[in-house]
């Protein structure tokens, strides 16, 4: 289960600050439970389609680039194959 470093990356956190966005607001835009992003901004472990799912809702919100490359301070979860 890879850590995905905040080392020279934005948080969850710092997004919904710059943003102005509370944590419910934040799961009500990507579609998700709001202990799913409590989860992604304590550091927690979350799948790789519902880290890709917020990330990917804030990007389209704000227009700005968000994704695992660019946002950190969460663990993934291995996919299996």
């Amino acid at each position: 289960m890879p850590y995905i470093s905040e080392e020279g990356k934005l948080t969850l956190r710092e997004i919904k600050r710059k943003h102005r966005l509370s944590t419910d607001a934040v799961a009500a835009i990507a579609c998700v439970k709001v202990g799913t992003v409590y989860t992604m901004e304590k550091g927690g472990v979350l799948s790789r389609k519902e880290v890709d799912g917020i990330l990917g809702r804030l990007a389209e919100l704000t227009g700005q680039d968000y994704s695992v490359e660019t946002v950190g301070g969460y663990w993934v979860e291995r996919e299996e194959t």
